[in-house]
């Protein structure tokens, strides 16, 4: 069987191979459509929106065209009620509140001394309970409580033989 010139052959399609085919290069079409597009209206974008110009031709925006932020504050248009009193009636309103702040500081603090009065006392009671259960224990009262008899000869060797004074 002859061959069909060889493995491009338009017969043998099981054998193609894309030995010496191009591919098309898309992104260099794209570089051309928006070059050519760019000759034609380029100054026209650049004027009119110069952020869309610049990303086209890849490059940063440069600094004249960027547009600072500006913060705007907000407006104060409440106006306190202390603004609108006189003179003397502010001075007697602000005495009434540095008396009424003295009252309510005042309670507190004795409410915290109250709170520590109280702490002070369970803590007093906690350690007197403590020293009380030292001695105070459960025992059986069906046993003998002592079990060497005072005067057995065990109690007695535990006695000095000797004496000091």
């Amino acid at each position: 069987m002859r061959k069909y010139k060889g493995a491009r052959s338009i017969k043998s399609s099981s054998r193609k191979r894309s030995l010496g085919k191009v591919k098309v290069n898309y992104n260099f079409l794209v570089k051309k459509e928006i070059k050519d597009y760019l000759n034609v209206y380029g100054a026209k974008i650049k004027d009119e929106d110069p952020a869309k110009y610049y990303s086209m031709i890849g490059r940063k925006l440069p600094k004249k065209y960027l547009k600072e932020k500006k913060v705007i504050t907000p407006v104060n248009a409440y106006v306190p009620p202390q603004s609108k009193l006189s003179p003397e009636e502010l001075d007697k309103q602000l005495e009434e509140e540095a008396i009424t702040r003295k009252q309510k500081e005042q309670a507190l603090r004795e409410k915290q001394q109250a709170e520590m009065k109280e702490k002070e006392r369970v803590e007093r009671n906690r350690a007197a309970l403590a020293r009380e259960q030292r001695r105070i224990f459960w025992c059986n009262a069906y046993e003998q409580g002592n079990y060497v008899s005072i005067h057995s000869d065990r109690y007695k060797k535990k006695e000095k033989k000797y004496e000091y004074y």
